[in-house]
């Protein structure tokens, strides 16, 4: 999150500030006063939301981004929060060597190719009404 929630009270007290001016000519007190709690908890929830989307969402985490560098920051109560990611070193030849090994030995000939061969299916019509009839006849029993 940015910043402190010293900017939620700040703003907020000037929405209560500027309400509270605004509408102390038209209305009773009780209903300033009223509306002027409400402007100013609605800008205090806001602010903190707009707060913490900022640190969350576009990386503006000041708090942790001064206070973490290199593996510091551990007894903060931040471990966990950064990731350094290191990539392998090379390791073509290694890899060069293991494709030599492959293509240096003969294939095995259990290992060759061979299609497969399915079975072929095939409908038997009949070409008798009568054992068609029966054939449904049969169906609807079970």
């Amino acid at each position: 999150m940015i910043g402190s929630i010293r900017w939620n009270f700040i703003i907020g007290a000037i929405a209560f500030i500027f309400t509270f001016m605004f509408s102390v000519g038209n209305n009773i007190w009780l209903t300033t006063l009223l509306r002027s709690v409400y402007s100013f908890a609605v800008l205090f929830i806001l602010v903190f939301g707009c707060r913490w989307l900022l640190g969350t969402f576009a990386g503006f985490n000041q708090w942790n981004s001064n206070k973490t560098e290199l593996g510091e920051g551990d007894s903060d109560g931040t471990k966990g929060t950064v990731f350094d990611a290191v990539t392998p070193p090379d390791q073509d030849e290694e890899l060069h060597q293991m494709l030599k090994k492959k293509v240096d030995s003969p294939m095995p000939e259990e290992e060759t190719f061979s299609p497969l061969n399915p079975p072929k299916l095939s409908t038997k019509f009949s070409e008798t009404p009568e054992e068609l009839a029966q054939a449904v006849r049969r169906m609807t029993e079970e």
